[in-house]
């Protein structure tokens, strides 16, 4: 004969009450971040900065349809000809087109050269 083992009520009641303390430290960090970003912005703009450069989203310019630059970028998740994955805060950066390459790759920026067809954040 085979026992089922139960688990007391209480320790029941203790996974649900972490669950929601969990969930409430979650809503929490996503206020404080909020917050700080715009905390950032108001800073920024008594220095006289773009608000994206101090909150360190990517910075991207495009010249014409074969030139893209990317600044505050973290670091390239993929690379193909066809695509080009890079990761930037908040979110990835995708970039489609044809015959891409990486001109070149710095800690601050990066350079794409190719036939752009697109840019997505995923």
């Amino acid at each position: 004969m085979g026992y089922k083992t139960v688990k007391p009520r209480h320790e029941k009641q203790k996974e649900i009450q972490n669950k929601k303390i969990y969930n409430d430290i979650k809503t929490e960090e996503k206020k404080r971040k909020q917050e700080r970003i715009s905390y950032l912005e108001v800073i920024a703009d008594h220095m006289l900065l773009p608000p994206d450069v101090m909150a360190g989203v990517p910075l991207i310019t495009m010249n014409g349809r074969s030139i893209l630059c990317v600044e505050n970028h973290r670091k390239i998740l993929e690379y193909t000809e066809e695509k080009i994955r890079i990761l930037a805060k908040p979110s990835p950066v995708c970039v489609e087109g044809k015959n891409l390459r990486i001109a070149y790759y710095s800690k601050a920026e990066l350079k794409i050269t190719g036939l752009i067809k697109s840019i997505s954040y995923l």
